[in-house]
């Protein structure tokens, strides 16, 4: 009867035209699949998710053609076309009808009474109606893959478990957290020809979706489509209502202003100090796993799963809104391992984990466009504050979690005390490694440091290789100007301009400049260098065959650092223009 209220209830949201930006993306990135296969939608389109959601996207479509024509552009594109509004999200509502079963599964193989009620707890989770049937999202694909594999591993099918969990990840990029911990959980359980076996068998799952790749010779696009999500949106936070959030409402106002590139940090941008964070974390999720008895292995493994998600959502710059989404079921997993007198405590810290991550959600909905939400009462302003609100709760639950379950479990071991004063000593050695030449007042070249914007008319800007090379690994094209040879140095293009967030951390910036050996020979350029939006140094017109000039520029207090270059001549074809060796002083 509740299974029946929950699917209703789902239903009653599915008229609902969601999040119209990424319904918009599944129709347009289906008929380009449909059209034309997956290599020319990654090729032709912004499709920025793994492969194998392409064949879910395909399946719906196909689906939707037996109805109705999509290529009635009225219809197939309306934000309120119900047939294709019910076959996306029909998709979520089976997906979590098959994590209640999964759930119930767990439980009994777990010998738990209580797998009825997590699994429902989980159904009528206000965050998990929210991703799927209000929102239009697919993060319940990646957890279903994810909890089949969990699944799988307890009942010792761990090569099905591998098959499953990697289709996961080609399904919900999000997955990819879990890959270390998955490995790691089948060697402990089941040693290193099992662990071995299994990854071999994940790379030819891996192998066989990729195959229209490779076959036709186009893994470079692969490649591309595999990391091109690294850096797709660099801000401080995409709505996820977390530290960076409030870092980024405190110094540049609400919403996603301020990029991840800003240096915080000595010279580590903010991104750089998060994957540091997250890299600790995550060191502290393996040892979990590492240093587990038999008896707690599995229990140990949700635990060191659960920290995973927390510290991606918490910790990395450039993190979603949903990036919270396996926690929904990974805590009710492990609630089955809290003890009877802790069970009310943990209940309450599920029930306001699931508040607030919902609101989360639905604020950044409403924020996003206040139509794609059925009801909110507060102004666009008040709403904001409350982000902020939010926000600090959900680092409230995200310390407790780690105090009152993560800290007990890392004390149980004697061996575990060392390892993480080890960690902790090395990730200071990191920070400070990074940070020696900044402290010892040596330059630091610029090329280390990661710009917060640039505009190029031509091609995009190259790190110590020339323009022409762009920046191919092994490419033997070395800076020069009329063959004056550098090994460091910023191969750009006019009209550019390349901005960096110091944070008036510099007193001087330094560097030679000039026109690349590989210029047309007509080309000529001015080169200017621009502080917090005032011009602080202009070159004289340089041309293909003058050597190299030099400059050094007072930057003591700047904040932002523009370096433009500019066409001198009538065209800029053949304009490659190079900042050599350029580096920043204390």
């Amino acid at each position: 009867m509740l299974l029946i209220l929950g699917i209703v209830l789902r239903l009653i949201f599915i008229p609902f035209p969601g999040y119209r930006a990424d319904i918009a993306f599944w129709k347009a990135w289906g008929l380009a699949m449909t059209d034309h296969g997956i290599v020319w939608l990654v090729q032709n389109t912004n499709y920025n998710y793994p492969p194998a959601f392409a064949y879910v996207l395909w399946l719906v479509n196909k689906t939707y053609a037996l109805f109705k024509n999509p290529y009635i552009i009225s219809d197939y594109w309306a934000t309120n076309n119900l047939l294709y509004l019910f076959l996306f999200k029909l998709v979520s509502v089976i997906a979590d009808v098959a994590i209640v079963y999964l759930l119930i599964k767990i439980s009994r193989r777990l010998k738990s009474p209580i797998g009825y009620i997590i699994a429902f707890a989980y159904f009528f989770n206000p965050a998990t109606i929210t991703d799927g049937v209000l929102w239009g999202q697919v993060d319940q694909f990646g957890l279903l893959f994810f909890l089949a594999a969990i699944y799988l591993m307890l009942t010792d099918r761990d090569l099905w478990a591998a098959i499953i969990f990697v289709v996961g990840i080609l399904i919900k990029f999000q997955n990819i957290i879990f890959i270390p911990l998955f490995y790691l959980y089948i060697y402990k359980k089941n040693g290193w020809k099992k662990m071995i076996d299994s990854i071999i068998v994940s790379a030819l799952v891996f192998l066989v979706i990729a195959a229209p790749f490779w076959l036709i010779k186009q893994t470079d696009s692969l490649v591309r489509l595999l990391t091109i999500n690294a850096d797709w949106f660099p801000f401080y936070s995409l709505h996820a209502y977390n530290g960076w959030w409030l870092a980024a409402a405190l110094q540049h106002g609400f919403g996603l202003t301020l990029i991840d590139k800003n240096l915080i940090l000595g010279v580590l941008n903010a991104k750089q100090v998060g994957l540091l964070l997250f890299s600790f974390a995550y060191f502290i999720s393996c040892i979990l796993l590492w240093f587990a008895d038999t008896k707690n292995l599995f229990q140990n493994f949700i635990l060191a799963t659960s920290l995973a998600v927390f510290s991606f959502f918490h910790l990395l710059t450039e993190s979603h809104e949903r990036y919270l989404f396996p926690l929904v079921a990974l805590l009710l997993i492990y609630a089955i391992f809290i003890p009877k007198k802790n069970f009310k405590k943990y209940s309450i810290l599920y029930l306001l984990f699931s508040i607030f991550f919902f609101l989360n959600m639905y604020l950044s909905m409403f924020l996003d466009s206040s139509d794609e939400v059925p009801w909110w009462p507060l102004s666009r302003i008040h709403t904001l504050s409350m982000t902020m609100v939010i926000a600090v709760c959900q680092i409230a639950i995200f310390l407790f979690f780690l105090a009152a379950y993560v800290w007990p479990k890392l004390r149980e071991s004697q061996r575990l005390a060392p390892t993480l004063l080890v960690a902790v000593m090395l990730l200071i050695a990191v920070v400070l490694a990074k940070n020696m030449p900044y402290l010892l007042h040596q330059p630091i070249s610029l090329v280390t440091i990661a710009p917060v914007d640039y505009r190029q008319d031509y091609l995009a800007p190259v790190y110590n290789h020339t323009l022409n090379s762009d920046g191919r690994p092994f490419a033997f094209d070395r800076l020069s100007d009329n063959y004056y040879f550098y090994d460091r140095g910023i191969a750009s293009h006019a009209n550019s301009a390349i901005t960096y967030r110091l944070g008036g951390r510099f007193s001087q910036f330094h560097s030679d400049y000039g026109l690349d050996t590989e210029a047309d020979s007509n080309a000529a350029v001015y080169f200017s260098i621009w502080g917090d939006g005032r011009e602080l140094f202009k070159s004289e017109k340089k041309g293909r065959y003058d050597n190299p000039s030099t400059t050094t520029v007072d930057i003591n207090g700047i904040n932002e650092l523009t370096l433009r270059i500019d066409r001198a001549g009538k065209s800029i074809y053949g304009a490659h223009a190079d900042w050599l060796n350029p580096v920043l002083i204390k």
